[in-house]
C-alpha cells in the first residue's frame, strides 16, 4: 500500500527568478500549464494544490519554471493539520537549476533554498530556528525530486533504480520505481492516459498516475500518506495556453 509522502515534494517535473542572474519572467501571468489539484483524506477535503508550469529564457536557451502553491485546513477528531506550502524550481534540459520552499505547519515555520552553483547543490536551510548549510555534489545524485524518472518505464512490471537528490531534505537517496500498469484517467471530462508507477525511498512511498508530452510532466493523481494520515492529491482542473 502506498504511504508516506511528502505533498510539496511530490512534482517531479520539472528556482526562484531573484536567486539566478539571467532567467527572464514575463511580467504578466505565465502562459504554460495550469492545474488545480483537491487533497483528500479518508474521503474529506481537507485542501487544495495550484501549480503553474511555465516556459522561460535561461541563459540561452529554454527551461521550466515551476510554481505551487498548496493549503491544508483539517481539524476533524482523527485528523488536525493547518498550514499553507509555496515552492518553486527552475528545470532546464540538463536538470534542476534551483529550488525554493517556504511553508508554515500548525504555527512551525521552514524555508529551504537552494542553487546549483558548478558542480554543487547549496542548500541553506531555516526550521526551528536554527540554519543549515548544505552542500550536494552533483556527482553524487542522477536526479532531483523535481525531475520525473519514471516517465521513462516502459512496461507493467519494469523497475528502475536512481539515485535522487531530495530538495526537502537536502539529502540524497535511492529510489526504487516500478510500473504497475497503464490507465486512462477523466479530468474534468477529458481523458488522459497514464502511466501508474509505485515508488519508495526512505522518506517517501506512494502510487502516482503521470504522463508526459513535449509540454513537460503531467502528475494526474497521488496516494499515499504521511504523518497526518493517508491522502490522494487528484487532478481536478487543467488550463494549458
Amino acid at each position: 500500500m502506498p504511504r508516506r509522502s511528502s505533498i510539496p515534494v511530490f512534482f517531479g517535473l520539472l528556482l526562484f527568478f531573484t536567486m539566478l542572474e539571467g532567467v527572464v519572467f514575463p511580467s504578466e501571468p505565465a502562459p504554460g500549464r495550469h492545474f488545480r489539484y483537491k487533497l483528500t483524506s479518508r474521503g474529506f477535503a481537507v485542501g487544495e494544490l495550484k501549480t503553474v508550469l511555465a516556459p522561460v529564457s535561461y541563459q540561452g536557451g529554454r527551461a521550466i519554471h515551476f510554481h505551487s502553491n498548496l493549503a491544508i485546513d483539517a481539524d476533524f477528531i482523527f485528523f488536525k493539520r493547518k498550514g499553507h506550502h509555496r515552492e518553486e524550481a527552475l528545470v532546464t534540459s540538463q536538470g534542476t537549476v534551483s529550488y525554493r520552499k517556504h511553508g508554515e505547519e500548525n504555527g512551525k515555520a521552514t524555508s529551504v533554498e537552494a542553487t546549483l552553483e558548478g558542480d554543487t547543490f547549496r542548500f541553506r536551510i531555516e526550521e526551528g530556528g536554527g540554519v543549515r548549510l548544505v552542500a550536494v555534489p552533483r556527482s553524487r545524485y542522477d536526479y532531483t525530486t523535481m525531475d520525473c524518472p519514471e516517465t521513462a518505464l516502459q512496461r507493467e512490471g519494469e523497475t528502475r533504480e536512481v539515485r535522487l537528490l531530495d530538495m526537502e531534505h537536502a539529502t540524497v537517496v535511492t529510489r526504487h520505481f516500478r510500473m504497475v500498469r497503464s490507465e486512462e484517467m477523466d479530468v474534468a471530462g477529458r481523458r488522459i492516459l497514464c502511466k501508474v508507477v509505485d515508488f519508495s525511498d526512505p522518506n517517501n512511498r506512494c502510487r502516482r498516475w503521470v504522463t508526459s508530452d513535449e509540454r513537460g510532466v503531467l502528475i494526474v493523481r497521488q496516494d499515499g500518506s504521511g504523518k497526518g494520515g493517508t491522502y490522494s492529491l487528484r487532478l481536478v482542473a487543467l488550463n494549458e495556453s
